[in-house]
């Protein structure tokens, strides 16, 4: 049995069509009724279920996600294990945070050269650039070269503005110095190389390590408390 007809007479119109085939697929075998929708139904078919499927787990993704960041912490050129999340998991729980509506991060796989060689930490660079335009990213730390690359780009505030004066007196002996891009120096760090913390997770092991605030961060107070946390001993 003709069950459909693929070079429809153009001067018949559509409907008259969907009524003539509904009328042959009434007696038609189940063969020939799988055949007619494999022809005609079949990839639209998939491709709705996988559009559906796709709506459905980016809605839950969004649904189920933190709503917004409590703290966000690049190391770069450190050497401790950058798939190692304790310190930064102690620090959640120190300060109770819930992770299941606010993100804290740490990304220790970040690196940096002066001369933009390494492709890793160009596209590291760039990373660091939307984070902070994003408002995600709170604290940088690094070596010297590091500190200076990102003050000179004017993403790292004052430390002396930020500390109230107690923990400023604390860290006076300790801070370092940068330039900014209009040639001012500034705070833009302070030197954490001896933070009890950095040792247990054996992050810059005999290297030196910067800390230093970004300039547009909006969580002063959670990253003032990541500083104090760095120095808890165990």
């Amino acid at each position: 049995m003709d069950v459909y007809n693929k070079n429809r007479d153009k001067n018949q119109s559509l409907s008259d069509e969907i009524r003539e085939q509904n009328a042959k697929l009434k007696d038609a075998s189940l063969k020939e009724k799988l055949l007619y929708f494999k022809d005609y139904y079949l990839l639209t078919t998939i491709i709705v279920i996988a559009v559906c499927a796709f709506l459905g787990s980016l809605g839950y993704t969004m649904l189920t996600a933190p709503r917004d960041t409590a703290l966000g912490v690049f190391f770069y050129n450190d050497t401790g294990d950058s798939s190692d999340t304790g310190l930064i998991d102690g620090f959640a729980g120190y300060m109770g945070i819930d992770t299941s509506k606010q993100s804290v991060f740490l990304d220790a796989s970040m690196s940096y050269c002066a001369d933009f060689s390494d492709l890793d930490a160009y596209a590291g660079l760039e990373k660091a650039m939307a984070s902070i335009t994003a408002s995600d990213l709170d604290i940088i730390v690094g070596d010297a070269t590091t500190v200076d690359y990102f003050t000179q780009c004017n993403c790292i505030g004052d430390i002396t503005t930020i500390l109230p004066e107690d923990l400023l007196k604390t860290f006076e002996e300790h801070l370092y110095y940068a330039e900014t891009g209009e040639g001012d120096k500034i705070a833009a760090g302070i030197d954490i190389s001896d933070a009890p913390k950095l040792k247990e997770h054996y992050y810059y092991m005999d290297k030196t390590a910067i800390l230093s605030f970004v300039i547009n961060s909006d969580k002063i107070d959670n990253v003032i408390a990541f500083l104090q946390y760095l120095y808890m001993k165990t």
